[in-house]
Parts: C-alpha cells; structure tokens; sequence
C-alpha cells in the first residue's frame, strides 16, 4: 500500500483516523445537499486537506463510519447543549438585537476590542509571506497591520524587514492613537485577500530543494560561479543548496561499480530505513548489487519491518548522500544528473 492510502478492515476503535480522515468520511456519508452547505463554512486550507484525505480513502468498514457518525451527532449535541460565552453572545447574538442604524457601528467597535480571529488567522501563516506582502502597502498600512495582527504576530513579521522598514514603521506605530473602523476593516480585507487562495489553484512547492536540484545539473563550470556568488550574500543558503544539489534519487544515475563502492562506505542500519521509503526501481538497483545472501537478508528485514517515521527516512538518504558526495569529491564515484560535464568515452 502507498504511503498515506488508508484501509479501514478492523473496528474503528482500533483504527487511527486524522481529524482530515474523519471528516471526508463524514462528508462522503452525507447527503450531497447538506454536505454543501456544511463546506461553505471551510476554509480553502480545510476544503484542500479534506480532499486530499478522501483521495487516500480506499475501502472503509461499515463500523468505522457508524463510529465517526456517532462522533460526529455527540460533538454536535454537546456544542448545542452549552450556552454561548459572553464573548459569543457579544460577537454573534448581539448584534441581531440591536437597531440596523447602530449595529454595524456597534458591532465594529466590539469586534476590534474583543475579537482575535485577525491575529489567529494571521499566526497560521508564514511571517516571511505576510512582511513580504506588506512591503508593497504604504507605510501607515503597514502600521496599522501590525498593530492589528497582535504583538506576537508583529514581532515575527518585522524580523523579516530591513532596518529602515522597521524604523519606519515603527514611528507610525507609535503615533497611532485611533484608525477608523472603515480603515481597519480594508486593511483586514485586504491582507486577507493577499494571502487567500482567491478561489486560484495553489501549487505546493520548496523552492529551495527545487533549486538546489536545478544547480546540481547545471555543470560545474556554471554552477561553482553561482554558488559562490550566493555565498557572498548569504553563506548559509549557498552551503544549503550545496548540500541539496543531489538527492536520494539521484543516486539511480550511478553504475553499478558505484553502487557498489558506495555499499561499502555506508552503514547497513541506516541504508535500511533509507530503502523503506525508497523508489522501488532504486531499492531493486542497490540489492542487485549485493551478494545473494546479503540482498536476501535485507529484502527480508524490509518486509518485516514496521512503519518508519518519514522524518528517519529522509535523514538515513541525506547521509547516505553526503557519503556519496563525498566520494565524488575523492573521485571514486560520478554522478551524471544532467549537468553539462564532459563526455565520457
């Protein structure tokens, strides 16, 4: 079975479903209709990861939908048997019972002296994403942002600014005495909009490790220049990428005279837990080359052997990488991952 399918033969107290999980079950039980209105209340992030988690569905037992439906009725009935806090009552009753002519104004004021969904909303997302966003807002924007998105959410968003930005803005932020509610509201809205999907597609991608792979087939004569004109900016990046030019899977370009050189440099623990989540075309390739009775034995130990954390996984491949990159450097191996190196004969 792939990575994160999910298949659901035993009782469901047994069975260990993410609050995503349960949910697409949930949503895959109900009625079309119902399901509708219920999803107009999620976020773009929940609607993705609740999709997501129904793609990894594959077969689920009858009890472990009557066990998430009976979750499902006990929390509702719990959440309707209690009485609103003050705080909701304030925030959603209140208004409802006050005059249209004084309720926006009302409510506004209430909102911003009690509320904090902005600042929760804020701290769900990158500080460097959110300073970066507001770098093309006027200053006095950005003053009231921060002063808007709480002193926690703020502190982490300036870290990410220059010297003169933060200087700047934080002289507006202390000449703030009041904003009007019509002003706050937009910047909201605004900052908001810029973060929020606006109904578009959202590629996930790690631009770093993407761009470590794109240098690692650039060729030395163009990737050394490069590499160490990042590190006159930024030391630390340059070693980064270095360090992620080549990747567990790029180890299918070697020969099998490398494969084997390698094997001898490498601990057998940890090419173990780096074969448990490999590419089964790689994993093939290094028991090849293998003798018979040790390829067995390890093919055995896979079979047997129980989950394994990713985070393990990905650290056995790094080091396994970096001995491998370090016996390209000594000359004993040779990666060929596209990059324009000289053509061997």
């Amino acid at each position: 079975m792939e990575q994160g399918e999910l298949t659901v033969p035993v009782p469901a107290a047994k069975v260990d479903l993410t609050g995503a999980q349960r949910a697409a079950i949930l949503v895959m039980y109900l009625d079309q209709e119902v399901v509708k209105r219920l999803l107009e209340h999620l976020s773009t992030d929940e609607l993705r990861e609740i999709g997501l988690a129904m793609a990894s569905v594959e077969t689920i037992d009858p009890v472990a939908i009557e066990s998430v439906v009976a979750d499902f009725v006990r929390d509702l009935t719990s959440i309707s048997l209690l009485p609103s806090t003050g705080k909701e009552y304030a925030l959603g009753i209140l208004p409802s019972l006050i005059d249209e002519d004084r309720r926006e104004r009302i409510y506004g004021t209430i909102k911003r002296e009690v509320s904090t969904d902005f600042r929760d909303y804020i701290s769900t997302r990158p500080p460097r994403t959110v300073a970066t966003i507001l770098q093309d807002e006027h200053p006095q924007t950005q003053a009231i942002a921060l002063l808007l998105a709480g002193p926690d959410n703020a502190a982490k968003i300036l870290e990410h600014m220059d010297d003169q930005d933060r200087y700047e803005i934080a002289i507006r932020m202390t000449h703030i005495e009041q904003v009007p509610g019509e002003l706050a509201d937009d910047v909201e809205v605004s900052l908001r909009g810029a973060l929020e999907d606006r109904g578009s597609d959202r590629w996930k991608v790690s631009g770093l490790d993407r761009t470590a792979q794109v240098l690692g087939r650039l060729g030395r004569p163009l990737q050394e220049p490069l590499l160490s004109c990042i590190a006159k900016h930024d030391r630390d990046l340059s070693e980064t990428i270095r360090r992620r030019m080549v990747v567990f899977d790029d180890l299918s370009t070697l020969d099998n005279r490398s494969i084997q050189a390698l094997l001898k440099n490498i601990d057998r623990s940890s090419l173990l837990v780096a074969l448990r989540g490999a590419d089964p075309t790689l994993r093939d390739m290094f028991l090849s080359n293998m003798s018979s009775r040790a390829a067995s034995d390890l093919r055995e130990e896979l079979e047997i052997m129980g989950p394994v954390p990713r985070s393990e996984v990905n650290t056995a491949q790094e080091e396994i990488v970096q001995v491998a990159l370090g016996m390209q450097e000594e000359g004993i191996i040779r990666f060929s991952t596209g990059g324009a190196e000289d053509e061997m004969v």
